[in-house]
């Protein structure tokens, strides 16, 4: 009787080490590759956290491209230098805190190209006009990247 537990253990031990492992907290396989999205995700969510633009910009492809989720409206597109001087440049000046929590629902890497797909909840006290506010609010979103010179940057999502 002993030797059928201590061989259900050990079958229960190799079954469990056959399995798919994932990144805490998800249904996201830990593979390399969605490991290093991943983590160039939670570089991105520091970054926001602690408000630092350069940190962002950094993490931004020169090929970084917007359309503001209008598809058919090309006057709010921005590309990486309207980024760099207009939505940055107000963030660093107008943003005075931020609470930012991602739960990562879905990686895809497919070559140079991935997608992290996530819901987030935010809540950052601004200044405007001379009116400092908080400004909460729940949604999801997908940051697109693009591997250049072996490092995933940020070419669209923000």
């Amino acid at each position: 009787m002993r030797t059928l537990a201590l061989l259900l253990a050990l079958f229960a031990l190799s079954a469990s080490a056959c399995g798919t492992t994932y990144i805490a907290d998800s249904q996201i396989p830990d593979t390399p590759e969605n490991r290093a999205v991943w983590n160039r995700v939670v570089e991105y969510r520091k970054a926001v956290e602690t408000r630092n633009a350069d940190a962002l910009l950094a993490m931004v492809s020169r090929a970084y491209y917007e359309n503001s989720e209008t598809t058919d409206d090309a006057t709010d597109d921005y590309g990486y230098d309207e980024l760099r001087d207009m939505v940055l440049a107000d963030f660093k000046d107008n943003v005075l805190e931020v609470q930012y929590r991602l739960l990562m629902r879905r990686i895809q890497v497919d070559d140079d190209r991935a997608y992290a797909d996530y819901e987030y909840y935010y809540n950052f006290k601004y200044v405007e006009g001379g009116v400092t506010a908080w400004k909460p609010k729940n949604d999801f979103n997908r940051l697109e990247f693009t591997k250049e010179n072996g490092v995933w940057m940020i070419s669209g999502g923000l």
